[in-house]
């Protein structure tokens, strides 16, 4: 399941002012406290109250998750999988796609046992009163963060505290067409960004009066959060608890994408040649049918290939680093999919026995290679299990890389994100300067840090 920073909290935050409110009556000791494919239709939650059919001895326990179809179905083999394996616990699984409703039952009072979400939604709950932290559970199960991908349980994390864990993982990776590299004289992919601004010259194809054929790379411009790291920079200096939008690293990031944008002919030509292309992942996705030579693609992306474009001659290798910062190559920003314990969670225990028993090896690598997806656990990464996802080897092998990060995780991280989104695009549009986007953002984000200093 990938979702790419698309948790926005305008509906949602009046809703935690609701949840803050409720939560402070009550007493500290209530408790610790995705692919493209995977868009799934809400249904209405079941209420968490024990079934008439819940075997005599065992607690039942209401788990909402967000995935539907193919891959509900999968997380219904996981379900029965884990009832069948003891005799303690029933835990009944209801799809909920629409993850504002699972504020509204917390609110409520009424929330379900355990729920899925996704990682950048994860503090700014957590630090909300909407999720029970973790940590207790982990220590009492020997379970320390070095079971995860560095970057993958860091989205969880703000001040000391562990407010869900990533069940699944995702992270995005050059993919290039073969033939068309060949075809201008390239034999291997681009090792360095400065490398990739040299095949995106050959490798695209404009017209005189500026009318686009095919690019180089596509969309023409460099996913800004990843490039952020690889040009060495930082958003949040965390000794001084300051964010840094004003570093020169991602200054860099903005400044390059708008000169891959100039290079296409800008807004208007760029615009013209989309409008032209088909749908992403599907039978008409521009990097399938040769209009893009090259496109930033996550895990995901081989399983469409292999559905709607088998006979693509492709590759897949880590995105470009900066020549200037060698010690970042692998470096990439990491989203997640996670289980968390709603707060006031009548069964938090059992639901923590379902979460920890997920997270097994075993487990956990036939969940995310059924998905797609790749796993947050180590010791999953060379599980056999992923051997037949189509273009995995290469994500599996990037999952290990020391360089794989976060956005880093705050109670305004969410606002923060939108900011960045908003700046970034009119720097691409050239509107204004990647130093003004800058300034921009720290402007706008001065009130909302500060009603967070300490």
């Amino acid at each position: 399941m990938k979702k790419r920073y698309l948790i926005t909290l305008t509906a949602v935050l009046a809703m935690m002012v609701a949840l803050i409110s409720a939560c402070s009556s009550k007493s500290n000791d209530e408790g610790q406290s995705s692919s493209p494919s995977a868009s799934a239709s809400s249904s209405s939650a079941a209420s968490p109250s024990a079934s008439s059919d819940t075997p005599k001895g065992k607690v039942e326990i209401q788990f909402w998750y967000g995935w539907g179809g193919p891959e509900g179905e999968l997380m219904e083999k996981m379900i029965k999988k884990f009832n069948d394996s003891q005799d303690q616990i029933v835990v009944k699984g209801t799809v909920e796609a629409d993850y504002s409703k699972q504020l509204t039952a917390i609110t409520a009072g009424n929330p379900p046992d355990v729920a899925s979400n996704f990682g950048n939604a994860s503090v700014p709950n957590g630090e909300n009163g909407a999720n029970t932290p973790l940590d207790d559970y982990m220590a009492k199960s020997d379970m320390s963060a070095d079971l995860f991908v560095p970057g993958a349980i860091k989205q969880q994390q703000y001040n000391g505290k562990t407010y869900a864990v990533p069940v699944a993982m995702h992270y995005s990776a050059l993919f290039y067409n073969k033939d068309l590299l060949a075809q201008a004289g390239y034999d291997k992919p681009p090792e360095t960004v400065q490398q990739l601004f040299e095949y995106f010259d050959k490798l695209s194809k404009i017209e005189a009066n500026g009318e686009i054929k095919v690019l180089g790379l596509g969309p023409p411009s460099l996913p800004v959060y990843d490039y952020a790291y690889l040009f060495g920079g930082k958003f949040v200096d965390v000794d001084k608890g300051e964010i840094t939008p004003q570093d020169t690293g991602f200054i860099q990031a903005m400044k390059q994408s708008a000169a891959l944008y100039k290079k296409a002919g800008g807004s208007e030509k760029v615009n013209a040649f989309t409008k032209k292309l088909g749908a992403g992942l599907s039978a008409d996705d521009p990097f399938f049918t040769g209009k893009y030579a090259m496109t930033f693609g996550g895990e995901w992306t081989g399983t469409f290939i292999k559905k709607f474009a088998p006979n693509l001659n492709y590759g897949i290798a880590p995105m470009p680093y900066d020549e200037n910062h060698p010690d970042m190559k692998g470096a990439a920003s990491v989203d997640t999919s996670t289980f968390y314990i709603p707060k006031g969670a009548k069964h938090p225990d059992e639901a923590w026995k379902f979460i920890e028993w997920f997270l097994k090896p075993e487990n956990i690598a036939e969940f995310d290679a059924g998905l797609g997806n790749l796993t947050p656990v180590l010791a999953a990464i060379d599980s056999p299990m992923f051997g037949d996802v189509a273009g995995f080897k290469e994500f599996l092998e990037g999952s290990k890389s020391p360089n794989l990060q976060s956005f880093p995780a705050s109670p305004y991280m969410s606002v923060y994100l939108n900011e960045i989104g908003v700046a970034f695009n009119d720097v691409l549009l050239n509107k204004i300067s990647a130093e003004q986007a800058a300034k921009q953002i720290a402007d706008k984000m001065a009130p909302e840090v500060a009603k967070y200093k300490k």
